[in-house]
């Protein structure tokens, strides 16, 4: 008997390969969620094939809309994609195996480490990589939105305020949101004035029911 794809199971991904390839993913999870975004790229985007690079940038949008770490709104957000609600548990939980036991570790032995030159120099190394690969993801989505005239401003205009004025990032992501809603429905609205949705349409025409 033929198996039927299920809803939520665009390439017939299993749950234990969701969970691999975020464990993955999670155990080189430095510098916080804007770092992951390039590994979660390559394997998402380049070596699985689960999705395209334009639903990636649309996850990482939509991963700003809700409080909480945007690498494991990321992961929740591409596992209901390939698989709904236990897609969301087991990317879920790969993202976060691997650091949390890593942190719960460190936390065990912070005391001891706190002093150790070692580890010191090892993160002065670690952060200006983390640096650049936050740039890296910075580049590249700004690389995918000025592919339009309106993109372009809107990125530009964005950073000035974050960067220059020392607007919010909440603020900002709230008044995107907003400037997204009223651009749908300014759009839409002339959609729902033509003549057949004012009720202006001529009724079809129908024969005479008289004999000849």
């Amino acid at each position: 008997m033929k198996k039927v794809k299920l809803a939520g199971e665009p390439h017939g991904v299993t749950l234990g390969q969701i969970f691999v390839s975020f464990t993955k993913v999670g155990a080189v999870l430095f510098g916080g969620g804007y770092a992951m975004l390039p590994l979660l790229e390559r394997e998402v985007v380049n070596k699985r094939g689960w999705c395209r690079l334009e639903e990636m940038t649309d996850y990482y949008a939509m991963s700003q809309l809700v409080p909480g770490v945007v690498a494991i709104n990321t992961a929740m957000l591409i596992g209901h994609h390939l698989r709904g609600f236990w897609g969301t548990v087991a990317a879920t939980l790969g993202v976060v195996f691997a650091p949390f036991f890593v942190i719960l570790a460190y936390a065990v032995a912070f005391d001891q480490m706190a002093g150790s030159k070692p580890l010191n120099d090892a993160m002065s190394g670690l952060r200006p990589a983390v640096a650049g690969l936050m740039l890296g993801v910075a580049y590249t989505l700004f690389s995918r939105s000025r592919k339009t005239g309106l993109g372009l401003v809107v990125s530009i205009l964005v950073a000035g305020l974050v960067l220059g004025c020392g607007v919010s990032a909440v603020q900002v992501i709230l008044a995107g949101v907003a400037a997204g809603v009223l651009w749908y429905a300014a759009s839409a609205l002339p959609k729902s004035r033509t003549p057949a949705a004012r009720g202006d349409a001529r009724p079809p025409s129908h024969q005479s029911d008289r004999e000849p």
